[in-house]
Formats: structure tokens, C-alpha cells, sequence
């Protein structure tokens, strides 16, 4: 757990599972390190404000416990004068360093991550006391922060769940603590929580991972049932007598044998890979079919970073399926150990794969090959 571990140095990923993970508040402090200085700073929220063009509720304010309604961000300078919060949503899709963070912390976890960047000035609130229905991460860049936690009320909320509809607990906070730079704070889906800066304005961001619930899988479950007839049919009319009862009673027969299958589990996890996006989608001009052997056989490939990949046999026995983005690639032919090696190395080159496979022809089937997973979007072309 690479990136886990050190988001939470020195602190241990084994202790945190144990005692914190979905269950209690910590604060991490960095000891004076300032670690997320690579990720962000205030040049690089200048940078996004002055060059791209952000529209509501990506880009949004906050005072005083309250969102401001999206014609305030016509007046941005005046309400950050005012003490407003800046809040710009998934800035890793716009931060190189941001999204590469966000994809290892996916990859890891094995769920959706998101990030946030909040800038915050001394002496007002911007958000009330709330809670978030996705486990948290605030990574502090630079000035101060004041954070309390509060117990959870209603456990495990669900995203439509949300706390502007319950009460704050009375309680006092059971965590408080002042984040300095390069300090973390995490903070369990449903716990209360509330931040003031301090005497200096404060810059920071959060990792939202959206973990996945039984209620998830139920409602991926549907979607396959949706694709068998049996499913799609209607319920009989209540005339007879009964005969509602002794169709529920079949559907139910139906999915215990659904739910029964020995890879249901695996199925379900191939689905939340699947929809994990690359970070880098794009390489170009070589997914179109130029110029992916610039250096002929000395080009360098690589794999897409932090993805997933899945590797079975096809029904034939005559080579393997490849599952890894979303996309299903058939290999016929290759032994297993070279496609591990493909879609788990790092970089190689044209000659590396021909070494690996001495029986094979470079231009009609080593060449097809790697051109076939360029262009397929799989692997990349590594420029010099």
C-alpha cells in the first residue's frame, strides 16, 4: 500500500485499518514536512483561475454556513474580501500531479477517488457543521486550520443521505486539532465536522474516496437482471388468487440461484474496474496509427499507470481475455507470463517483447500486436 502509507507517514496503514478506517477520526501531523507541496500551492490556484474558466457549482463560495447562489461568482475578489470560502471541484482533472495522486489512491483502494481544493481566510466559516457521505482525506498545503469532529448520528449515510436534513449531536467533539502544512486529517463518512481558519489564510485539499455499499451491488445486480427476460416479464394480474405470492416465490427461487454463483463477487469487481477511467486517455498521434514505432524496435512502451487488470483463459483454451479499463482484448497465442508482463511493466521496448517472444515475427505479428494495444488506447508510446 504504497500510496496509503505515505499519505499517513508516520502513522501505520495496519493500525489505521484497524482503528480509524470507517470508524474514527485522526490527525496526522507531518512533523514540519511540507509533503503535498509537489501537489498544489497558491501559484497553481492562481494559475487555474486565470486560465480556465469555471462555471457553478464547479467553482462555488461559501459563507457564513452557506452556499452562495451562483451569480455571487461574478463577484469573486469582493466576497473573498468578505471572508468567503473558494471551493473548486476535481481539480485532478486539471492537475497533472493531483490526477496521478488520485489514480495511485484508486488503483489502491480499489474505489472512485475524488479531490477538491478549498481556499479559506481568517475569521469566518464557510461551511456549518456537517457531515460528508464519503470517506475524507484533507491534506493541509499552506496557512492554518481549526477542525472539530463530532460522533456520527446516522450511520453509513448514503449519498442521497444528507446531513442538511438532521441536526448536528450536542456533544463535544471527541477529535479537535490545528492542521499546519503537510498535516492530514481524515475523517469517517457520517461524522460531524466543521474548520475556521486561523490567523492566516489556509489552503487545502481533499480526498474523497467513494466507497461502494451492499446497496451498490444490489443496484448493479438489477442492472444485470434487467438484461434476462424472466426479469423484464410482467407480474400476473391479481385476479387469481395467489398468484402474485407464486411468482414472487419463483423470482426468489430465481435469485438465490443468481446470487448463488461462485464469481458473482469477482463479476461485481471486474464491473468497478471497469469504470475506473486512465489518467492519461489520450496519446497522440499514435492511437490514430501514427508514428508508433519512431525508434523501430528500441520505441518504449508502457502501460496505462494504476489500472486494474484482469487475465483469463478464453473458452477455446486457446489464449487468454484481457480486462483492464473497461476494455476486453483477446490474446491468442501469447503464454500468460508474457501478457503479465505487458500490462504490469512499467516500460519496455519493441526488441524487449521480441526477446520474450523468440518464436514470433517483429512485422507480422509482433509489430500488429503492439500497434493493435496503442491504438486500443492500452498502452502508450513513452516519448523520449
Amino acid at each position: 500500500m504504497d500510496a496509503l502509507a505515505q499519505l499517513l507517514y508516520p502513522y501505520s496503514v495496519e493500525k489505521f485499518l484497524e482503528h480509524h478506517w470507517g470508524k474514527r477520526a485522526i490527525a496526522i501531523a507531518a512533523k514540519e514536512q511540507r509533503q503535498f507541496d509537489a501537489l498544489f500551492s497558491w501559484h497553481t490556484l492562481n494559475h487555474l483561475l486565470n486560465f480556465h474558466e469555471f462555471h457553478y457549482p464547479d467553482l462555488r463560495l461559501a459563507l457564513a454556513g452557506q452556499v452562495l447562489d451562483e451569480r455571487e461568482n461574478e463577484k469573486l475578489l469582493h466576497w473573498l474580501q468578505q471572508g468567503a470560502t473558494l471551493i473548486i471541484d476535481r481539480v485532478h482533472q486539471w492537475v497533472p500531479a493531483i490526477a496521478a495522486f488520485a489514480a495511485a489512491m484508486r488503483h489502491e483502494l480499489g474505489y472512485a477517488t475524488q479531490v477538491n481544493a478549498y481556499c479559506s481566510f481568517p475569521g469566518q466559516q464557510g461551511f456549518a457543521c456537517h457531515y460528508d457521505t464519503h470517506e475524507v482525506f484533507i491534506l493541509q498545503i499552506d496557512g492554518c486550520k481549526e477542525w472539530r469532529v463530532l460522533t456520527d448520528t446516522f450511520k453509513y449515510p448514503l449519498a442521497q443521505q444528507k446531513s442538511s436534513t438532521l441536526t448536528p449531536p450536542e456533544s463535544l467533539p471527541y477529535l479537535t486539532c490545528v492542521l499546519h502544512p503537510g498535516d492530514v486529517l481524515y475523517i469517517p463518512r457520517g461524522h460531524w465536522h466543521d474548520a475556521i481558519a486561523l490567523d492566516e489564510p489556509s489552503l487545502h485539499l481533499t480526498l474523497g474516496i467513494h466507497v461502494k455499499t451492499g446497496i451498490d451491488w444490489l443496484e448493479w445486480l438489477i442492472e444485470q437482471c434487467c438484461q434476462q427476460e424472466d426479469w423484464r416479464q410482467s407480474l400476473p394480474l391479481r385476479i387469481a388468487p395467489d398468484a402474485i405470492q407464486d411468482s414472487i416465490h419463483h423470482l426468489s427461487q430465481r435469485l438465490r440461484q443468481i446470487v448463488d454463483q461462485p464469481d458473482l463477487g469477482l463479476d461485481y469487481e471486474r464491473y468497478l474496474d471497469s469504470v475506473g477511467r486512465p489518467v492519461a486517455k489520450y496519446s497522440l498521434p499514435q492511437q490514430p496509427g501514427f508514428k508508433i514505432f519512431p525508434e523501430g524496435q528500441q520505441t518504449r512502451f508502457g502501460s496505462q499507470p494504476f489500472q486494474r487488470v484482469h487475465i483469463s483463459p478464453l473458452p477455446n483454451g486457446e489464449g487468454y481475455k484481457v480486462m483492464t479499463m473497461g476494455k476486453e482484448v483477446s490474446l491468442a497465442g501469447l503464454p500468460l507470463p508474457v501478457i503479465e508482463t505487458l500490462f504490469n511493466q512499467t516500460q519496455f521496448t519493441g526488441a524487449d517483447v521480441l526477446s520474450w517472444l523468440p518464436e514470433f515475427d517483429w512485422e507480422i505479428e509482433i509489430a500488429p500486436l503492439l500497434s493493435r494495444l496503442v491504438m486500443e488506447g492500452i498502452l502508450m508510446v513513452i516519448a523520449d
